[in-house]
């Protein structure tokens, strides 16, 4: 079995984070998993990109083309529209549903992209919308967005198993590891509640 994940938001958000989770999670089932994060510095504000592949072997290069991702995980709206390229045939695209605008996008005169906006940059894919903010702060933190998202993957991939996430989780951050847990299950079950 394979991944391929692209993840993307804006630094602070936990992009870089929750593709070091995924992957260590991979690894520890077993996996070779892969992961290149690209960002504007990681800097609170700047755009942040990662790129997660996992599989038997993951492949040559952390980097996945365009059009070959089999899932997507968008945590910020503006920057869910640079993930749908790489988006393959039959995939899925989790987004969060909260605008945290980007630092450069406070200052451009384009007008923010509305939910109708994103949905059309994926065409006819599959796009599940995640209250992840919302489900984080119930838990205590906006920091949580990341394992809310994580858990929606969860939710929709089988391929790496929901409890190695959760250790991976655990492992990450120790010490904020059971709210961090119960967001992560917040975000599994608004996903796995929608009947997806």
């Amino acid at each position: 079995m394979t991944l391929d994940l692209v993840a993307a938001g804006v630094g602070g958000q936990g992009v870089v984070t929750l593709g070091r989770i995924l992957a260590a999670a991979a690894l520890r089932e077993g996996y070779d998993a892969r992961m290149l994060g690209q960002s504007g510095l990681s800097q609170v504000g700047a755009p942040v990109m990662v790129h997660v592949r996992i599989g038997t072997p993951a492949g040559p290069s952390p980097k996945i083309p365009r059009g070959r991702a089999h899932v997507v995980i968008g945590l910020e709206r503006l920057e869910a529209l640079s993930l749908a390229p790489y988006l393959g045939p039959g995939g899925i695209a989790l987004l969060s549903e909260e605008e945290v605008r980007p630092y450069e996008a406070r200052f451009r005169r384009d007008r923010y992209p509305d939910r109708a906006a994103v949905e059309a940059a994926f065409g006819d894919a599959r796009v599940l919308w995640v209250p992840a903010l919302e489900l984080a702060l119930r838990h205590g933190s906006p920091a949580y967005v990341a394992p809310v998202m994580l858990g929606a993957l969860a939710a929709v991939s089988r391929v790496v198993d929901r409890d190695q996430l959760v250790l991976a989780l655990r492992d990450e951050r120790p010490a904020e590891a059971d709210a961090e847990v119960e967001a992560f299950f917040a975000g599994y079950e608004f996903v796995a509640g929608t009947g997806d």
